[in-house]
């Protein structure tokens, strides 16, 4: 009779069938991981000093649910940048329906839309898709309930918090740019460039800031993201977007303060959110 082995691998296990050894693989426990975000207890305490308008929700991407401000599904502010992916995406969705692929121009310049986030680039392919279609599409095909367009001007669009984590979800599934273009789309989100202060021009402006920064590098690494940022009479209207595997955030606000202190509301919502291991 075979005597049974006072030790074993960590990768392997000895099972005895007919009296011989036979060597199976051992079936790990799933790593888990060290941050996740968390829906909060009490939505409404979370704030952004001196903004006049504050509004922002999560969707958790494997249940479809949503939480956020009590505001969230009523009141919008105007996307700017935040809706150049989709501008991108269309395009590159309905150029591939068509059966044609994008030239390498045509891809240098919208990285450039969404790296640099870079405006007149982004009005080329907004009127190339037929302007205010561009918009109608998004609503359409991303399913969004309350958006208001501007006649051509793609960064008035305006949208509520839940409708920018239905968007989001729409960048990421596959719905907006389609199923050969949505991993690039999301890889050029993440390798957005430029802080704050560098804002050089209406074709380079720094846009690396906001939610990714209120994240722990686990969660940063996998997230893809793009802000909208102008100043009106009312100040600066603010709206940072971002898209992990596991979830969607919006944060949007209108503040009299700098865009310094707006970058750092969007950072300290998504600190607030992050809690450590799972549930």
């Amino acid at each position: 009779m075979w005597a049974l082995p006072r030790l074993l691998s960590a990768e392997f296990a000895l099972r005895w069938i007919d009296g011989s050894p036979t060597a199976i693989e051992a079936s790990a426990p799933p790593a888990q991981p060290a941050f996740r975000l968390q829906f909060p207890a009490d939505p409404g305490s979370l704030t952004v000093p001196g903004a006049s308008y504050f509004g922002w929700s999560l969707l958790d991407r494997g249940t479809g649910k949503t939480t956020g401000s009590s505001n969230a599904a009523t009141n919008g502010n105007t996307t700017e940048s935040m809706i150049k992916p989709w501008i991108v995406a269309d395009y590159l969705r309905r150029e591939s329906e068509a059966g044609r692929q994008p030239s390498v121009k045509d891809l240098t310049e919208m990285t450039l839309v969404i790296i640099d986030s870079n405006d007149p680039l982004a009005e080329s392919y907004y009127q190339r898709g037929g302007a205010d279609a561009v918009v109608r599409r998004l609503v359409q095909i991303c399913g969004l309930t309350n958006l208001i367009i501007k006649p051509n001007l793609w960064g008035w669009t305006t949208m509520t918090p839940l409708d920018a984590v239905r968007y989001g979800a729409c960048l990421a599934d596959g719905r907006a740019a389609g199923p050969q273009w949505t991993g690039w789309l999301l890889d050029t989100m993440k390798d957005i460039r430029g802080s704050v202060a560098e804002q050089r021009s209406g074709a380079v402006q720094g846009g690396r800031w906001g939610i990714i920064d209120g994240l722990p590098a686990e969660l940063a690494k996998d997230t893809s993201f793009k802000n909208g940022w102008t100043t009106y009479m009312d100040g600066w209207h603010v709206n940072c977007l971002a898209i992990h595997p596991d979830w969607v955030l919006s944060v949007m606000m209108r503040t009299w303060r700098n865009l310094q202190e707006a970058a750092a509301g969007c950072a300290n919502i998504a600190a607030k959110l992050v809690v450590a291991g799972v549930p």
